[in-house]
């Protein structure tokens, strides 16, 4: 007895609406298997689709995300940087501004410097007008001084802002003023300090030198030279400058010095010898009163003694003679300034 093997059939039924006739579909089981299959397969493929774009959507967001802190990071970053070279191109602009300062300060130095060699008498071609234009010159300032210019901070201009290359170039160029301003500053320095040393060497050579008249009175009653002597009417040669000066007015040490001698005399009356440098000496006779002692060391302008009219004398007055190197030498070269403007 043989089997037969016959394949199965499905019978798929579409019943439309009521008055139309049923329409009948006989479809193999291997067909509907396959069916089955592709459409597990379709929606396996759809959930595995699914899953991969929830992933990916998940992951883009992810990015998405920190990219978008990445990028205000960047921003802030970059708004930091800015203000960073936005100060430093003020920094660079304020530097330039206070070299020019220095530049201005360096030059108001040097000038200074020129006008205190001048005041001192240190420049070769220096005379006497020197300390004139000084002084006008601070007299001038006194009165300037004493109505000052209203000054305000007011400030304005259009806006005109710098590039890059302009301040970097401006950088440059405030590094080199800086530099040239550190040699010049040394030099300056330098300069200075001879130019103290050779002020204070001055002043002491001022101070050494018999410049100052001995007597608030410039009244010149016998000047050096030749005369006719008072008492014998004769021809005679006076070796010092005579001042009349009334009794007991202050005698002054002409520049510092050492009190070598004391005394008194038919001639000289009471008089004192004081010793200077470089061989001078100056005298002064015919006191009334010595205030100071042998050996005593006197400054400029000190009071020394009063005048009077002690020996060979006709009246209260003031001989003052100056010797170098022991020989009397006519006083008036030497006599430059009062008491007072010493």
């Amino acid at each position: 007895m043989k089997l037969k093997w016959k394949p199965k059939k499905l019978t798929l039924v579409i019943i439309p609406d009521a008055n139309q006739s049923v329409v009948r579909f006989r479809v193999p089981h291997l067909f509907a298997y396959i069916a089955a299959a592709c459409f597990s397969l379709l929606l396996l493929i759809t959930l595995i689709t699914y899953a991969l774009h929830a992933q990916t959507t998940k992951k883009a967001n992810a990015l998405q995300a920190k990219l978008s802190g990445a990028s205000q990071q960047w921003n802030a970053t970059l708004t930091s940087k800015d203000k960073a070279i936005e100060q430093l191109q003020n920094e660079v602009i304020q530097l330039s501004q206070q070299a020019e300062q220095m530049k201005s300060q360096v030059e108001e130095m040097k000038k200074f410097e020129n006008d205190l060699k001048s005041i001192a008498g240190l420049d070769a071609n220096v005379t006497g007008k020197a300390v004139a234009s000084a002084t006008a010159a601070n007299e001038n300032k006194s009165t300037e001084e004493q109505t000052p210019p209203v000054a305000t901070s007011g400030i304005g201009g259009s806006p005109n802002p710098a590039s890059q290359e302009a301040i970097m170039q401006l950088g440059e160029q405030t590094s080199a003023s800086f530099t040239a301003l550190n040699s010049e500053v040394k030099e300056l320095q330098t300069s200075l300090t001879e130019t103290k040393q050779k002020v204070a060497d001055k002043q002491h050579q001022l101070a050494i030198t018999p410049t100052l008249y001995p007597t608030n009175v410039r009244i010149v009653t016998s000047t050096f030279g030749y005369r006719t002597d008072p008492f014998t009417h004769s021809p005679s040669f006076h070796s010092g400058i005579d001042f009349g000066a009334r009794e007991n007015d202050a005698v002054y040490a002409t520049a510092d010095g050492k009190v070598v001698s004391t005394g008194k005399d038919i001639y000289h009356g009471n008089n004192i010898v004081i010793e200077h440098s470089k061989g001078l000496r100056t005298w002064y006779m015919h006191l009334n009163k010595i205030l100071v002692n042998n050996g005593d060391n006197v400054t400029k302008g000190s009071t020394i003694g009063l005048v009077g009219s002690t020996g060979r004398s006709t009246a209260p007055h003031l001989h003052y003679e100056v010797l170098k190197n022991g020989e009397s030498i006519d006083p008036k070269p030497y006599l430059k300034a009062n008491r007072k403007d010493d």
